[in-house]
């Protein structure tokens, strides 16, 4: 059976985004009262170039719609100008337009009839992640800058991120050791080697470069990137105390401390200080960012006390995280799916909204295509995770996608079980249950499901038994088996909390079922 991944303790470790977007959102910004997002407009260029089509002018519209992202028809007559007479313009400037160029690939057609298809902004920024060979040109010409210019640790770190997209981790380890040496004290670096680290499960590497930082006691983006990564490995930050006094120091503005706030807040709640952990939140909202608002909307659904409704903070950019995870818990599928599409485009490296989405599609919208695709990116930048694995060949088995449950199967075999949390053990035996099911082996996949059934009991957790009851009476159903009727009124007889729309989902279609056979 397919599920989603649920962290048990969200931590506000950095996000991880090129140099432009994250130069945008104002993290790099140095201790500014007034710092806030950086909302970049290039009208100013557009009128320039209007008033005078010259080489200056098209340089500095090409410029500055690199810088903003934003891209126009104004834009691209620009661009056609400079390349109409290339002896004019210097190498730097045709590099950026080959630049600018391999960010807007032609608009591509997924699969017929998938959920991928009806956001067409969507659909074309996620078919260009997808494209192996534009990607390899974007890694190939990062690799040649990095060449060019030796010293420049942002190109390095931009290359740690393309290769950790691709599962490459040796490379990106390489490159990214490579930004630490040449800028040791580099706040983007430092957030985005943390970042890397973490992903890769290397918490000591994470800390032991931020503590080696010149500004790190000064600095409110690093120090909460030090308290949540030792809280991850259950260590006491030193750098708490030294959080405090930033925090009432009166030397930055409210967006600058949003992390650090979110992340004491954090620790708080951890300690079941709810009165000191509001106070801390209330002021990581005050100018929040999309991890700060995240990280917030996750503990609401811990705590209800903590009322959040992320669709109120509409300056924050990107927030894509909090939205996903709200709309899931209100039921709203499908949209829930299309911010999980922006939230794994934001950050591709990462494999919870690969998860939400793959489940989403998969199990609640019945798009098996979209769910076989996500699961198969995300996979790119987590290979052989055991998650993306399960959900990857559950979508495949239920979609009697032979070919390929044959390809991934093996896979998935070969990760020791023993070895994997309890829950993930749960979901594991219930998805080989489904695949023996599916090739015939009945005896076998009943087996592996009561066994699931079993263990979620064990563990006393009634979400993954109820789950493992549901899809294992719906497969009794579509067998007619004689023992379709015990699971049928497992399902039927199910008490299910509020907040697991999706269980209620899949109860209602098993009994609107066997309704519509007892009729026929």
């Amino acid at each position: 059976m397919a599920v989603i991944y649920e962290i048990k303790e969200r931590r506000v470790i950095p996000n991880w985004r090129d140099f432009k977007r994250t130069l945008q959102l104002g993290e790099l910004s140095q201790s500014n009262k007034s710092a806030e997002p950086i909302i970049l407009n290039i009208d100013r260029s557009i009128e320039d170039w209007k008033q005078g089509k010259n080489i200056g002018t098209a340089a500095d519209l090409i410029n500055s719609a690199f810088v903003s992202g934003i891209q126009s028809s104004e834009v691209k007559q620009a661009i056609e100008f400079i390349k109409s007479d290339q002896q004019k313009a210097s190498s730097s400037l045709l590099d950026l337009i080959k630049l600018i160029e391999l960010d807007s690939p032609t608009p591509p057609v997924i699969s017929n009839n998938s959920l991928l298809e009806i956001d067409v902004d969507t659909v074309n920024e996620f078919q260009s992640f997808i494209n192996n060979k534009s990607f390899h040109k974007v890694i190939n010409k990062t690799k040649n800058r990095t060449k060019n210019e030796l010293r420049n640790p942002i190109i390095w770190v931009e290359l740690a991120r393309l290769y950790t997209m691709r599962g490459h981790e040796h490379k990106a380890e390489n490159a990214i050791l490579t930004a630490l040496h040449i800028a040791p004290n580099n706040r983007f670096v430092l957030r985005s080697a943390t970042r890397f680290f973490i992903h890769k499960e290397k918490f000591d590497k994470a800390l032991f470069y931020l503590r080696k930082a010149e500004g790190l006691k000064d600095d409110p983006w690093l120090i909460s990137a030090h308290i949540a990564t030792s809280s991850i490995m259950g260590r006491f930050s030193p750098l708490i105390k030294e959080g405090k006094r930033l925090l009432d120091s009166n030397n930055f503005s409210d967006y600058e401390l949003t992390e650090l706030s979110s992340s004491l807040g954090t620790l708080e709640f951890k300690d079941g200080s709810f009165k000191k952990a509001k106070g801390f939140f209330e002021k990581s909202m005050k100018m929040p960012n999309d991890n700060s608002l995240a990280q917030l909307e996750w503990v609401s659904k811990d705590e209800q006390r903590f009322q959040i409704n992320p669709f109120q903070f509409d300056k924050v950019i990107n927030p894509f995280e909090a939205r996903a995870l709200e709309l899931y818990e209100r039921g709203n599928w499908k949209d829930a799916f299309y911010n999980s599409i922006k939230w794994f485009l934001d950050m591709p490296f990462s494999k919870r909204p690969a998860l939400l989405g793959s489940y989403i599609a998969g199990s609640l919208l019945n798009d098996k295509k979209a769910a076989i695709i996500l699961c198969q990116v995300g996979l790119q930048a987590n290979p052989y995770d055991p998650t993306l694995l399960n959900n990857l060949v559950y979508n495949l088995a239920t979609s009697d996608n032979q070919q390929m449950l044959d390809a991934y199967v093996p896979q998935m075999m070969e990760i020791d079980i023993n070895g994997l949390p309890n829950e993930s053990k749960v979901t594991f035996q219930a998805t080989l249950g489904l695949v023996s099911l599916k090739r015939g082996d009945t005896e076998l996949g009943m087996k592996m499901y009561k066994v699931a059934i079993q263990n979620a009991t064990n563990i006393r957790n009634d979400y993954l038994k109820n789950l493992a009851i549901a899809n294992f009476a719906m497969e009794l159903i579509n067998l007619n088996s004689p023992e379709q009727m015990i699971y049928i009124d497992l399902v039927r007889n199910m008490k299910i909390p509020e907040k697991h729309k999706d269980l209620q989902q899949l109860q209602s279609e098993i009994l609107k079922k066997i309704n519509t056979q007892a009729k026929n």
